[in-house]
C-alpha cells in the first residue's frame, strides 16, 4: 500500500457547512500533513478512478451518493474504512424509532459494505454500541471518542467563553424535525424557562449569538453520534439540557467544560493521524 489516502463524502464544506463537513475537512487537513490525500465527492466516483487507486487506502464518510456498482467495486477491490456520522445500516438512519435501537433484520441495509470495511470508525461508545447491536461485528468497530475542530475554531470557542451570559435558554432553529425544536420548546414552556429560538446561516455568526446564552436546550429525535453543537456550547461555557440521545454524554470526558474540553479535543486532533496510521498498518 502506498502513502495515498482517498477521502470520499457526499459533500464537503464548499457545498454545505454542517458538522459532518466541518469534521471531514479536518480529516483532510490533518491527514494531508502526513499522507498524499485526495478528497472526492461520492457522486463523482467512477470505475476508472477506483481502479487507478487500488493501492490507496480509502476513508469513506457519507456515501449516499455512491452508486451500487461503485460501492460493489470498492467492496471487492479496495482497502477502506468507514467514518460514520450517522447510521447507514437503516434507510432512514434513525434506529431510535425501534425498541432499544434494534433494527428488524429485514430492514437492515448496507450490511456487507460495513462488515467488509477494515474498520467502522465511530465517534462515541454510544454509537459503537448501536452499530454492534445491529451489525454484530464488534471487532470491526472502533471508538474514536471525539470529534475534530481546527485550531482556529477551538481558539474562537475559547474567546466566546469570555462573553457575558444573559441567563436565558437558547433553542437552535432548524427545518429538520429530527433536531427536536418543538420538543425543546415544549420542555422550556413546561418548565417555565425563558428561551429564544436562534439561528443564522453564517455558522460563525450563529456561534457568536449562542455564546451570549447561559444554557442550550437540545432534544433531538435521532441518536446524535457525538453531537458537535452540544460540545461547542460546553466549550463556550454554556450549560446544556438535553435527552439520552447525545452520544458524547456517554463518554468519560463529557463532564468537562470550557478550556478543559477544548484541550481534550485539541489532543484528539493532534493524535488523529496516528489513529488512522494504526488502522492502515493493521490492514496492510
Amino acid at each position: 500500500m502506498n502513502d495515498k489516502i482517498i477521502l470520499i463524502s457526499d459533500s464537503f464544506v464548499d457545498d454545505f457547512v454542517g458538522g459532518a463537513a466541518l469534521n471531514d475537512e479536518e480529516i483532510y487537513k490533518l491527514l494531508s500533513e502526513r499522507f498524499d490525500v485526495t478528497k472526492i465527492k461520492s457522486r463523482y466516483l467512477y470505475e476508472g478512478f477506483i481502479l487507478e487507486n487500488l493501492d490507496s487506502f480509502f476513508i469513506i464518510s457519507n456515501f449516499f451518493g455512491v452508486s451500487p456498482a461503485i460501492r460493489d467495486l470498492i467492496q471487492r477491490k479496495c482497502r477502506y474504512s468507514l467514518y460514520c456520522h450517522d447510521y447507514k445500516f437503516v434507510a432512514h438512519t434513525n434506529p431510535a424509532v425501534y425498541t432499544n435501537f434494534a433494527v428488524p433484520p429485514n430492514e437492515l441495509i448496507n450490511v456487507s459494505f460495513h462488515k467488509d470495511a477494515c474498520r467502522i470508525i465511530c465517534q462515541t461508545q454510544f454509537q459503537k454500541d448501536i452499530y454492534d447491536l445491529n451489525l454484530k461485528c464488534p471487532d470491526k468497530t472502533t471508538n474514536f471518542s471525539g470529534n475534530l475542530w481546527s485550531e482556529e475554531h477551538l481558539k474562537r470557542l475559547g474567546s466566546l467563553e469570555e462573553v457575558e451570559k444573559n441567563n436565558k435558554h437558547a433553542i437552535i432553529d432548524s427545518k429538520y424535525p429530527q433536531k427536536g425544536v418543538k420538543e425543546s420548546v415544549r420542555y422550556c414552556e413546561e418548565n417555565k424557562l425563558e428561551y429564544d429560538i436562534i439561528g443564522d446561516p453564517d455558522y460563525s455568526k450563529f456561534l457568536e449569538i449562542l455564546s451570549f446564552y447561559s444554557t442550550l436546550v437540545f432534544h433531538p429525535l435521532t441518536p446524535e453520534t457525538c453531537c458537535r453543537i452540544i460540545l461547542e456550547a460546553k466549550m463556550m461555557g454554556l450549560k446544556t439540557i438535553t435527552n439520552n440521545l447525545i452520544g458524547a454524554s456517554y463518554e468519560d470526558w463529557y463532564d468537562q467544560n470550557g478550556k478543559e474540553l477544548r484541550d481534550y479535543m485539541k489532543n484528539k486532533r493532534e493524535t488523529f493521524a496516528d489513529f488512522i496510521s494504526e488502522i492502515r498498518r493493521d490492514e496492510s
